[in-house]
């Protein structure tokens, strides 16, 4: 879930934009989601259905034109056992 702010960090609930995510860092796996990008709703966008092919350590990247992106704090996927 990416929420869209204002620079108090309070949601702007009256914005749609398009958002974008994207797997930090670039050439690295391949992420799939049910709908990328996907338009904000009350200023919150929720992508559903998200999965990365590799593991690794990684961060996210939302984007969303005229807006500041958004990273993620860094998450590791390890295999299975």
């Amino acid at each position: 879930m990416v929420t869209v702010q204002d620079a108090g960090g309070n949601t702007v609930a009256n914005r749609t934009a398009s958002v974008t995510l994207a797997v930090t860092p670039p050439g690295g796996p391949s992420l799939t989601c049910t709908a990328n990008p996907i338009n904000a709703v009350a200023g919150v966008a929720t992508f559903a259905g998200c999965t990365l092919d590799a593991t690794g350590t990684y961060t996210l990247t939302a984007t969303a034109s005229g807006l500041t992106n958004a990273i993620s704090n860094s998450f590791t996927i390890t295999g299975g056992g």
